[in-house]
């Protein structure tokens, strides 16, 4: 078909529009009707990369399909059934339409953006400035401390028991490091390092007045 008769067949029938449909995660719903007609169907939009719908195509009784940001399909179709999980939120936006791929094609190239590659080479560069250090850290057997807070902007970090301390330092995740239960077991000068946890990092030493350096970025 020719672009002329291809306009003169859109401007009689519609066929060839995209139309939207949105989709407001925070309801919960099974198996919901919606009295659409196309051949295809887009998911453009969503909160994030993890939230997702269950879609039955014509039939209830059929199997359900799980789709994502920027997954579709191009099949027959003229009614869906959408399951919505409760526990997400947000807004999902679909494109769906008829004549596909003759006449309606979804060209979605985000994952390939300089946007989302910048954020990669951000992530393996690493930060030009540290995140957090300061005055070392006083660490007794009495009671574990809190060396590191948990910060989601943390890409790693690094704990070092002073040179001079003539105890053992034990690193851990929570209050309850103790001389036998630790990540980490520092000596005088040794240090301890970790990439991709943001959680808290706590310590407790063997013996009063032991010193810790810190540093996250």
């Amino acid at each position: 078909m020719k672009f002329k008769e291809q306009i003169d067949f859109i401007r009689k029938t519609g066929a060839g529009i995209p139309r939207s449909l949105n989709i407001d995660l925070a309801i919960p719903l099974t198996d919901f009707e919606y009295a659409i007609a196309a051949n295809l169907f887009y998911v453009i939009a969503a909160p994030d990369g993890i939230s997702y719908i269950d879609v039955k195509f014509n039939r209830r009784d059929e199997s359900s399909i799980r789709f994502f940001q920027q997954v579709g399909l191009v099949t027959p179709f003229e009614k869906i059934y959408i399951t919505t999980p409760a526990g997400q939120t947000g807004n999902m936006t679909i494109l769906y339409g008829v004549e596909a791929p003759e006449l309606l094609e979804v060209i979605d190239n985000r994952s390939a953006t300089s946007a989302d590659l910048a954020q990669i080479r951000n992530e393996l560069q690493g930060d030009t400035a540290i995140e957090n250090w300061g005055t070392e850290i006083t660490v007794g057997n009495a009671a574990a401390v809190v060396i590191l807070a948990a910060n989601a902007d943390r890409k790693g970090a690094v704990i070092q028991s002073k040179d001079a301390n003539g105890g053992l330092v034990y690193i851990g995740v929570d209050n309850t490091v103790a001389t036998n239960k630790w990540i980490a077991e520092l000596q005088a000068g040794m240090s301890f390092s970790i990439d991709d946890y943001r959680g808290p990092l706590w310590a407790r030493a063997s013996a009063v007045g032991q010193l810790v350096g810190y540093g996250e970025f």
